[in-house]
């Protein structure tokens, strides 16, 4: 079976999961039954049978009183927990995008540093960097030290301010995604799977320090995260952790 194959059969078993835990579905479930039970008793001549009367009173009571649970579960606690998802998922959003930004500023820099002189550090060319193709473009070709993405790499072999300021939004980024872990009920085995392994490698790559081989595990990681390229899938030409994020 292909990577492909299988990843589509999870995605439409997770899809089917999330559906069914929909506490809305049951809600509407239950409601359609209620009404389903009213029309047979008021538009049929099931209601002629002996057995009907207790059956419909039993089966009344007890989808009305599964509406009266599904309202007071709906508005006590899924809007609550739902709107508190909301606000995680929108903020940790933010927060990436920022976190991103600013690791974009001390590669740039350290490119500059390392002998870059085609960059101009200013609002147009971070545009340009934080999408995958244009990141690509900027930084895949080059075959010196001071070219490409090997100008940013050297400068990682020294206990820089780059260096440093790179880490430090790493260890803020495994401090949002350890929040996110602790507090979004994530339904998903696959995505919490997901950012339970970013949180493992954030967590190794904070420890490393500058050198030459130990600093290659950082920019292997910083090289996946702007071109959307991994050792499973390939070139995806997209952020899987902003993308994992916008699917929760």
């Amino acid at each position: 079976m292909s990577k492909a194959s299988s990843s589509n059969k999870k995605t439409k078993s997770g899809l089917v999961v999330k559906i069914l835990a929909d506490v809305r579905l049951w809600f509407f479930v239950n409601l359609l039954a209620l009404w389903t039970l009213v029309g047979v008793n008021f538009a049929t001549n099931v209601p002629a049978s002996k057995w009907w009367p207790d059956t419909f009173a039993v089966a009344t009571n007890l989808f009305a009183g599964g509406l009266v649970s599904f309202l007071f579960y709906f508005l006590v606690v899924y809007l609550p927990e739902d709107r508190k998802k909301a606000i995680i998922k929108a903020n940790l959003l933010r927060m990436y995008r920022n976190i991103k930004e600013d690791i974009l500023w001390a590669v740039i820099y350290a490119s500059i540093k390392g002998g870059r002189k085609d960059f101009e550090p200013n609002g147009e060319m971070i545009k340009k960097l934080m999408s995958p193709a244009g990141f690509k473009d900027a930084f895949e070709h080059g075959r010196e030290a001071d070219e490409g993405f090997y100008a940013f790499e050297n400068e990682m072999s020294s206990n820089t301010f780059e260096f440093r300021k790179i880490i430090l939004n790493l260890h803020m980024l495994s401090k949002q995604i350890e929040f996110l872990l602790h507090n979004y009920s994530m339904q998903n085995q696959e995505a919490f799977d997901f950012f339970k392994r970013v949180e493992l490698v954030l967590m190794q790559l904070q420890e490393s320090g500058p050198g030459y081989d130990e600093s290659k595990p950082l920019c292997r990681f910083i090289w996946e995260m702007y071109t959307g390229w991994n050792w499973v899938e390939g070139d995806t030409g997209e952020d899987r952790i902003q993308k994992m994020i916008g699917e929760l």
